[in-house]
């Protein structure tokens, strides 16, 4: 996310194309700043009206990168042609009401065991009088203290998914600075995001046990770690080694200074030289020669110090891996404890032998074919009949070519003697295909 343009002369809260169509309409935004009337006269009107801060709260809140806001501050960010809104008191009571909003002063609170526990128990435990009289207890001379602060939840949860993701991206460091999070949220979300609004996001990311944090001893600095267990906190240890790899970075950092110091030494010698000047050039040269010592006593240091480093790395690999072992042996040990032993084992494996030579067995028998050399040699007869009775179709055919021959060679002389052949040789023909039909008169 980029850093953002400020809007120019005209004052505005949010930017143009994010600022509601109706900002310059008088009759409408007069009713939007005037007080809020009684929400049983218009109820439609009242929760338009809420709905319109509540959507323009959060949008300048997102845009100007801030968790946390007073009354004071939204007079000073919304004020139009020189007025300040005359609703914001019931606006903000109604955030609160609905748990979207909270004082900061209970936010800050040292948090419950979960971020749901406390949740509960500021908005479910506690009765919902309490809550409206909390933001009561605010009022001073009967008006509501301006610069009471109020935590957004849904905006502060909203950066801390963004901060998270940018924790994520640096898990190869076992701890994080304060001060080096506030650059990187800069660089990669917004250059308007605060101190504050990071150091209130980490907060909230402590109490869902998603980080944790404290103070190192010896340096004003705010060590930050991925939580990966609910139990997890800063160890000596791991503050140790943050600053083992803190003075490696920075012995780095020196020696290639370092190097390119005596490059430009080694330059100017040159220089000296060609213009003839060689006392010159062997004063640097003694530059030269005691900036390599240097060199090569910060080369020994950074050495000793990677060494150490890895050295503690190794004992913390290597104690990972007894405790491991000493897991397997308790596991083991509580196995053998339920009946694992050789003689047992033993038996089993005997027992299932067995059995698995009978499931072969049985198997065997399963695959096996039926045998009857009777059936197939009554199949095999019955088949050989069924050819022997096919007619073929050259038979059938030769016979009707001879009905043909007799019928040409038949004279017209009697009308019976016609009719009698005929019927004889439909008779015919019906035999030999087999159909066989009554003769009518």
């Amino acid at each position: 996310m980029s850093s953002k343009i400020k809007h120019a002369d005209n004052n505005l809260p949010l930017p143009v194309e994010k600022i509601p169509k109706c900002w310059n309409e008088e009759q409408r935004m007069n009713a939007l700043f005037s007080p809020f009337r009684s929400k049983s006269a218009n109820p439609q009107d009242w929760v338009s009206k809420y709905r319109f801060w509540q959507g323009l709260i959060y949008e300048w809140l997102k845009y100007t990168m801030k968790s946390s806001f007073s009354i004071a501050d939204l007079n000073t960010a919304f004020k139009r042609n020189g007025c300040t809104p005359l609703c914001l008191i019931t606006v903000v009571e109604e955030l609160f009401r609905n748990n979207e909003i909270i004082p900061e002063t209970e936010f800050l609170k040292e948090p419950c065991e979960s971020w749901t526990a406390w949740s509960i128990d500021i908005f479910v435990k506690r009765p919902l009088t309490w809550s409206y009289s909390k933001v009561k207890s605010y009022v001073v001379n009967n008006e509501i203290n301006k610069d009471t602060r109020y935590i957004h939840l849904q905006i502060v949860k909203e950066f801390g998914n963004t901060v998270f993701s940018i924790l994520e991206e640096k898990k190869e460091n076992i701890l994080v600075p304060f001060s080096e999070l506030v650059k990187n949220c800069k660089s990669q979300i917004d250059t308007n995001m605060s101190d504050n609004t990071v150091m209130l996001v980490l907060i909230w990311l402590r109490r869902e046990k998603k980080v944790v944090f404290r103070k190192s001893e010896d340096e004003n600095e705010l060590l930050i770690k991925i939580a990966v267990q609910s139990s997890d906190s800063v160890t000596e240890i791991e503050e140790g080694m943050y600053k083992l790899m803190k003075q490696e970075n920075e012995l780095v950092k020196e020696i290639e200074l370092m190097e390119e110091e005596k490059i430009n030494i080694i330059n100017e010698t040159k220089s000296y030289l060609t213009k003839g000047l060689r006392q010159v050039a062997k004063t640097h040269l003694r530059k030269k020669m005691q900036l390599e010592k240097a060199i090569e006593k910060r080369a020994h240091t950074l050495e000793n110090i990677q060494s150490l480093i890895s050295s503690i790395q190794n004992t913390h690999m290597n104690t990972a891996v007894l405790s491991a072992y000493k897991t397997g042996s308790d596991v083991l040990k509580k196995l053998n404890e339920s009946g694992l032993s050789e003689s047992n084992v033993r038996d089993v494996i005997d027992e299932l032998s067995v059995v698995l030579e009978e499931q072969q067995e049985v198997q065997s028998l399963l695959s096996e074919s039926f045998k009857s050399d009777d059936l197939t040699i009554d199949l095999e007869q019955e088949l050989a009949e069924l050819e022997k009775l096919d007619i073929p179709n050259t038979e059938l055919s030769s016979n009707i070519d001879e009905l043909h021959n007799n019928l040409k060679n038949l004279h017209i002389g009697g009308t019976s003697a016609v009719s009698s052949n005929s019927s004889e040789s439909q008779k015919s023909i019906h035999k030999k295909k087999g159909l066989m039909k009554p003769q009518y008169a």
